[in-house]
């Protein structure tokens, strides 16, 4: 859900108060992302000194190269931030979607999971996410095409989740970046809900 740009502090900057989204906040309170490892160089262009200056006011740049999503996913996560307080006029928020879409977009060197959390839906807890193979069935090849776009397969069979929670999520994602017609994506998520699913309460 996109939120409105509409509230100027006493210097014409943006600043409120607001939610995280939930996949930066992860990222950002996962430990060793704050600390203890060498912050990360980001690419030349447009809106770097603007993500440089403005971004890491709250938080470490690593949460921001680790993630991928398009232009419509970042423009949510910039809203966000800026409703949260980076200080971003309205034409700087532009500037830093544009770099972040065309720097940290899908395809672009996609998201790392490491190894799998306990509680996965397949392999061993601990095990590379590199090595995750997906159960064969229908919508398999569709998962793998378009989910594994912007992160790793690690990412899916991270934990079970009801059918509700996986057509919201995929939604949520074609939204964001990866486009898929309608018939694709309900064959992602009819292939998620068989296979990494789980009763609704």
């Amino acid at each position: 859900m996109n939120i409105r740009l509409n509230t100027l502090s006493s210097s014409g900057r943006f600043s409120a108060a607001g939610r995280w989204p939930a996949g930066l906040l992860i990222l950002i309170l996962t430990p060793g992302f704050l600390f203890g490892q060498a912050a990360p160089q980001l690419p030349s262009g447009d809106g770097r000194d603007l993500v440089a200056t403005a971004c890491t006011q709250c938080h470490a740049l690593r949460p921001i190269v680790l993630k991928r999503d398009g232009v419509g996913g970042w423009r949510a996560t910039v809203e966000e931030m800026v409703i949260r307080g980076a200080q971003l006029l309205p034409e700087e928020a532009e500037t830093v979607v544009r770099y972040l879409a065309a720097n940290f977009g899908p395809g672009l060197n996609p998201m790392q999971t490491g190894t799998l959390p306990p509680g996965s839906a397949v392999s061993s807890p601990g095990a590379p996410a590199s090595s995750v193979s997906l159960p064969a069935g229908p919508g398999k090849e569709a998962v793998e095409a378009r989910c594994s776009i912007c992160h790793d397969l690690g990412r899916v069979v991270g934990s079970r989740r009801t059918r509700e929670e996986w057509e919201r999520i995929t939604r949520n994602m074609i939204e964001r970046g990866p486009q898929a017609p309608p018939d694709q994506v309900q064959a992602i998520v009819s292939y998620l809900a068989a296979q990494f699913g789980k009763p609704a309460d």
